[in-house]
């Protein structure tokens, strides 16, 4: 399906490094079974055993040839394979601790534990000036409200206040699985984009046919395609700010929505 909202981050992204360590040793591991199927005759799990060996002895005494063996030069080459797997692994490790990464990557982990447990909760993707005043409203009322946002510096002040967000993009299908859309009451499309929150209200409605759909809109000649699409709430905010200002200038509006009294 297609992506309404990029962003150049994923949640629970494993560092690259990790991800460089571990196809550095399947494919260490690859050569060495076929090599020695290929060169030893020896069947695929005697070939397993003997390039674990292999990379277990060059970790202890380094490179060497061994004399009088008629395929030394296919064993030196499994040995540097080792070597290179050990000292990435060394610079891996050392990098990824100075840097943090790996308490970010649990940090993350953990965080996202949280949002795969919850069921009846709210999800808000776009956390701009109406998508961060919809979720600040439903958590007031004590409802479980899960943010999707790109911005760094929106996601870092909305977990500092201990919202759960998922810093991801883009938001397709996968990122609405992973948010529990399955197990959502409600989500709140405010992107910003009538065409974005459009797709975003047919992936939603395509995971889960009884969320409710809550948009906000920017054309009101859109409401038809909308309604269409399943939401099942529609808002265009300036239509809505105008109302309520002048409400407020009657005195039939709480105080609570009114800035600066």
């Amino acid at each position: 399906m297609a992506t309404p909202y990029t962003s150049a981050s994923s949640h629970r992204r494993l560092p690259k490094q990790v991800k460089i360590l571990a196809a550095l040793i399947i494919g260490v591991l690859l050569f060495g079974v076929f090599g020695h199927v290929i060169f030893e005759n020896q069947t695929p799990t005697g070939a397993f055993s003997s390039t674990v060996k292999t990379l277990a002895h060059v970790s202890k005494t380094g490179i060497h040839g061994e004399v009088g063996s008629q395929n030394q030069g296919f064993q030196i080459i499994m040995q540097l394979f080792g070597v290179i797997v050990i000292w990435f692994s060394i610079w891996a490790a050392f990098d990824l601790a100075v840097a943090g990464k790996f308490e970010d990557y649990f940090k993350e982990a953990k965080h996202m534990k949280k949002i795969s447990n919850l069921k009846n909760h709210y999800i808000v993707c776009g956390a701009g000036r109406v998508g961060k005043s919809v979720g600040a409203r439903l958590k007031q009322r004590g409802k479980n409200v899960v943010f999707i946002e790109k911005d760094k510096g929106v996601i870092d002040r909305l977990r500092s206040e201990g919202c759960l967000v998922m810093d991801v993009g883009p938001i397709d299908e996968k990122t609405l699985l992973d948010a529990g859309a399955e197990n959502a009451d409600g989500i709140v499309a405010s992107l910003g984009d009538d065409s974005k929150n459009l797709l975003l209200t047919l992936t939603a409605k395509e995971i889960n046919s009884h969320i409710t759909v809550a948009v906000r809109i920017n054309e009101a000649k859109l409401i038809p395609k909308f309604k269409k699409a399943g939401a099942g709430l529609l808002i265009i905010p300036e239509a809505v700010g105008g109302c309520r200002l002048a409400d407020a200038m009657l005195g039939n509006i709480t105080d609570d929505v009114i800035v600066g009294k």
